[in-house]
């Protein structure tokens, strides 16, 4: 007994000819052709972003991490060490130009964009169409690697009118680069890492395993927060390849091992062992509440009612995710367990973070290293269209010889491992008094002898003066700095490692130019100037990037 085939209308078969003869004719064309395009859209799409958003020169909002690394760079050329309460593979990376730039992040700025515009940015893409090739085939990956660049400005639409300003001045600027944040260059890595994984999936040499926990730990060395991500490739390999597990795992040990290295050194112990005595021994419960008491499931709660708030649809959101879910556990089970996985872990634990509030966009920041598996998410929608189907087609295996991947592990090992401890283990601890830098604001600001800061007094009034520090890549203005007494950043000691700095000064005014006046009461006064900027070039906001050395001055 047979049936015949119902036709489509005329219309729908014409569309589905259309459909079908555009994907051979993509087909027939060579994928570095189609990435290179990708790429220049990629490029045009950020420039269009950064020159209609609002900036100071080369100065786009950040609200992370940024001074913190780059001040730790700065010391480390200079032969000094900083606590070391961030990861240390983005300071290494931010080392060289440090030394050529010199303390002040505004100088540095460009080179920094452009290094994640023009180096990471494609980087990142080409790696998102090998995950969806590997998935998918082709044609997926190409779709993936288009939602890549345009998902980013879709929000732009999709964000309410009250919170415009937030995804386009707040948002967009770290999920393109133009920063100098870690959480970029951290989630490029993690995707360099997951493609990998997934490659050595389908290539059995072990090399590609390796090299997947290699990247995977340098991810985590520039951001330790990342390591939820381990749990996606530790289930995928123990469902689909378990004896990738241990080449996965000596991968991940040159970086991790940077990374213990450089925290012991900065911090006198390991993070989890840095505690109060009674504390040491405590690995269970307390250790949890060390690293997981500022989350609560109420915090996710809130989040999803200011994503309703904030957005045009919530529903959609989650539909999108949860669709895209079935849709890869449907089609590809080792791609909806790894993708799944990869964005699960990361909402858990970001979501219910106490200081991941989507009011204030701090939520997408910390999210971003999920925003790759997202992408894939939505990807996958069209496959729970009945008919449609994956077309992995395995891509072309690359003969990987003996030679090759010991030189190749050598290199990076060298680079990213080895010249990383080298350069720490040749500092020393900062420490006071008058430290080479200290903390302020929860930010890591050096001080300079550059700004010769003078002082001239009659009666109770106190003259400042120091020469010009302005940068031609951003608007910059001083903030002028006084505390009572000699000493204004006192340290705390910390055992074998650099002392914990921190300024107890407060401002007492903003200038844009090299004099400031002042009439302090009697007594005796420190004062200090330092070089403040924003993307908004406004006194009333900004982080100051680089101090004067201390002027201590009796009144009276």
């Amino acid at each position: 007994m047979s049936s015949q085939t119902v036709p489509f209308p005329a219309p729908i078969a014409r569309a589905i000819a259309l459909v079908g003869a555009a994907r051979d004719r993509l087909l027939a064309v060579r994928p570095l052709y189609v990435l290179l395009t990708l790429v220049a859209l990629q490029w045009a799409a950020t420039a269009a972003l950064a020159l209609t958003v609002r900036h100071n020169g080369w100065i786009f909002y950040m609200g992370g991490d940024q001074l913190w690394h780059y001040t730790g760079a700065y010391l480390i050329v200079h032969g000094k060490l900083a606590p070391t309460y961030v990861g240390i593979g983005w300071s290494t990376i931010l080392a060289p130009i440090a030394a050529i730039a010199g303390p002040n992040l505004v100088s540095a700025l460009p080179t920094i964009i452009l290094f994640d515009t023009l180096v990471l940015a494609p980087l990142g893409l080409v790696c998102m169409f090998g995950i969806g090739e590997r998935i998918g085939g082709r044609i997926f990956g190409y779709w993936t690697a288009l939602l890549w660049i345009v998902i980013p400005f879709v929000g732009i639409p999709y964000a309410l009118h009250g919170y415009h300003q937030k995804w386009t001045e707040l948002t967009m600027p770290q999920l393109l680069g133009l920063g100098a944040m870690s959480d970029y260059p951290s989630t490029i890595v993690l995707v360099v890492g997951a493609y990998l994984c997934l490659r050595s999936l389908d290539e059995r040499h072990w090399g590609w395993a390796a090299g997947a926990g290699f990247a995977v730990g340098y991810a985590l060395a520039i951001k330790p927060s990342a390591s939820v991500f381990l749990v996606a490739p530790a289930l995928l390999y123990a469902a689909f390849r378990p004896k990738a597990l241990l080449a996965f795992g000596v991968g991940l040990v040159p970086c991790l091992a940077t990374l213990a290295f450089w925290k012991v050194r900065g911090q006198g112990n390991l993070p989890w062992r840095t505690t109060e005595p009674a504390e040491h021994v405590a690995l269970g419960g307390r250790v949890f509440h060390r690293y997981l008491g500022g989350n609560s499931w109420t915090q996710l709660h809130n989040n999803l009612l200011q994503l309703r708030e904030h957005l045009w649809s919530d529903r959609l959101l989650e539909f999108l995710v949860i669709a895209g879910i079935v849709a890869l556990l449907v089609r590809s089970r080792r791609a909806g367990l790894f993708v799944g996985a990869w964005f699960t872990v990361f909402l858990l634990l970001k979501g219910t973070y106490v200081n991941a509030r989507v009011e204030d966009s701090s939520f997408w920041r910390l999210m971003m290293p999920a925003f790759p598996a997202f992408v894939l998410l939505v990807a996958a929608i069209p496959l729970l269209v009945p008919g449609v189907r994956l077309r992995p087609g395995r891509p072309k295996r690359l003969p990987v010889g003996k030679r090759a991947v010991i030189a190749t592990a050598a290199v990076f090992v060298a680079a990213l491992s080895l010249f990383p401890i080298a350069l720490v283990a040749a500092t020393k601890p900062i420490k006071g008094p008058q430290p080479e830098a200290f903390d302020l604001n929860a930010t890591l600001v050096a001080a300079t002898s550059s700004f010769h800061l003078r002082a001239q007094t009659l009666g109770n009034a106190v003259r400042l003066t120091w020469q010009p520090q302005r940068s031609s890549f951003g608007a910059t203005f001083y903030s002028v700095y006084r505390a009572h007494g000699d000493d204004d950043a006192p340290c705390g000691p910390v055992k074998n490692a650099p002392s914990f700095c921190t300024l107890q000064s407060k401002q007492i005014g903003t200038t844009r130019t090299t004099t400031f006046v002042d009439h302090p009461p009697a007594g005796q006064w420190t004062y200090r100037v330092g070089v403040t900027a924003n993307w908004l070039d406004n006194t009333s906001y900004g982080d100051v990037y680089v101090f004067s050395r201390p002027l201590v001055l009796r009144i009276g």
